[in-house]
């Protein structure tokens, strides 16, 4: 896979700001079928401890919501405040006040270790640059109880073949138009990584269309 633009912090989360509005009625509905595919592979229960890592919008986090009840708070935490606000605003509007949302960066989740049953990262390590990929892992891991479950959606491709069409687009745009079109995402193949930061019992699922996703599902071993 190839690796991302050089970005700073500073500047993802302006380019998410700015894109949250448009973001939340288009790209976020249409990767929701995908969502929704990884979550109806989970046995949800109302005790589960659920964190959400980048919830954007909220749309997932709504979707936990529903599968999970009102019994324990529901977690998640992203980098940018304004799809924060959508996130908390949809999820009152929808009568679901027990959530903890916070702002911050996924590379220091503000959680002690062994706190969550389940984390849920949907398409946000396709915006990771490489070198950080497994001191994220590593945090994701961290906070998960022993036996805890990761569900990652990514962008992404066929394993084994050369640059696909969106890998390609993200080489060729301007480095802005990547930042503000893109999201500065590119497809990426997590499994392997996964694997790495110890995590087990891993599967991998490739969904080809629209948006080319994997959905990793795995425990923390």
């Amino acid at each position: 896979m190839i690796d991302t633009n050089n970005v700073s912090i500073e500047s993802l989360r302006n380019a998410y700001d700015v894109r949250s509005g448009i973001y939340d009625k288009t790209v976020a509905i249409s990767e929701l079928k995908y969502h929704k595919k990884a979550l109806d592979k989970i046995q949800w229960h109302s005790h589960l401890k659920v964190l959400e890592v980048a919830t954007g919008p909220g749309r997932v986090l709504l979707e936990i919501a529903k599968r999970t009840g009102n019994a324990v708070p529901i977690y998640g935490i992203e980098l940018s405040k304004k799809m924060l606000d959508l996130a908390e605003k949809r999820m009152v509007k929808n009568g679901y006040e027990n959530i903890v949302l916070k702002q911050g960066d996924c590379r220091h989740l503000p959680w002690p270790d062994n706190s969550f049953d389940i984390l849920y990262n949907g398409y946000m390590m396709d915006l990771i640059p490489t070198d950080d990929m497994q001191d994220i892992l590593k945090e994701m891991y961290r906070v998960l109880k022993p036996g805890g479950k990761l569900i990652m959606v990514n962008m992404s491709k066929n394993k084994g073949s050369n640059h696909s069409f969106l890998e390609r687009l993200y080489q060729f745009l301007p480095k802005l138009l990547v930042l503000y079109i893109m999201g500065n995402c590119r497809p990426v193949l997590m499994e392997e990584p996964v694997s790495r930061a110890g995590f087990v019992n891993i599967t991998r699922e490739y969904h080809h269309g629209k948006h080319p996703t994997e959905i990793i599902i795995a425990n923390k071993g």
